[in-house]
C-alpha cells in the first residue's frame, strides 16, 4: 500500500480512538451542571469543536469578503464558510441547552430545544436496546408517550436498568 493510504487510515484510527476516549471518559468524569447540581452535559470537547467551527466558517465569511479573491473562488469559500458557522453555532447551542438528570425514581432529559421530558420508572411501558452501527442505545418508552433515547457507554443508566430488572422480576 502507498503512503497516502497508511496516512488515511492512521487519520482513521485516531479519529476512532478519540471518540472512544471521549465517550469512556465522560463515563467516568461526567459533566456536571453548575447550577443543577445532578444533572449531566454533553462533554466538554462539545462546545471547543463547536466554537473552532464557528470561527473557522467566520474566518472563511470574512476572506470570501475580501477584493483580493478571483470572483470564481468566492462563492464557494462564503457557502463553505456559511456552512461552518451554522454547525459551529448549533454545536454551542445544544451544548449550551441540553442536559440529562437520572435519579433513583426517573430519569430527566433536556433536550436542544428545551423540551423537558421526564419518565417515572413506575410508567415505563417498553424499552429495548438498539444499536445503530458500533453505538448502543437504550430506549425507554413511558405509558404518556413520552421516549428517551440514551447513550449507556456515555451516561450511567444503571438506576434505570437495575428498576427495569426488578419490575420484570416482579412480572410487571
Amino acid at each position: 500500500m502507498s503512503e497516502k493510504v497508511w496516512f488515511y487510515i492512521g487519520i482513521g484510527i485516531a479519529v476512532f480512538a478519540l471518540v472512544r476516549f471521549i465517550g469512556w471518559s465522560s463515563k467516568r468524569w461526567p459533566n456536571k451542571d453548575k447550577k443543577i447540581k445532578e444533572a449531566i452535559r454533553q462533554p466538554k470537547i462539545v462546545p471547543v469543536v463547536g466554537w473552532m467551527v464557528l470561527l473557522v466558517g467566520l474566518l472563511l465569511i470574512l476572506t470570501s469578503s475580501s477584493s483580493s479573491l478571483e470572483s470564481g473562488d468566492a462563492l464557494p469559500m462564503r457557502v463553505c464558510g456559511i456552512v461552518l458557522f451554522l454547525a459551529g453555532s448549533f454545536l454551542v447551542f445544544i451544548y449550551a441547552n441540553w442536559y440529562v438528570i437520572i435519579r433513583e425514581d426517573e430519569v430527566v432529559l433536556r433536550t436542544a430545544f428545551r423540551y423537558v421530558r421526564t419518565i417515572r420508572y413506575d410508567d415505563i411501558e417498553r424499552y429495548v436496546y438498539m444499536r445503530r452501527g458500533i453505538l448502543t442505545y437504550l430506549k425507554v418508552w413511558s405509558i404518556h408517550g413520552v421516549v428517551i433515547e440514551l447513550n449507556p457507554r456515555t451516561f450511567d443508566v444503571s438506576p434505570i436498568v437495575a428498576a427495569l430488572e426488578s419490575r420484570n422480576a416482579a412480572g410487571k
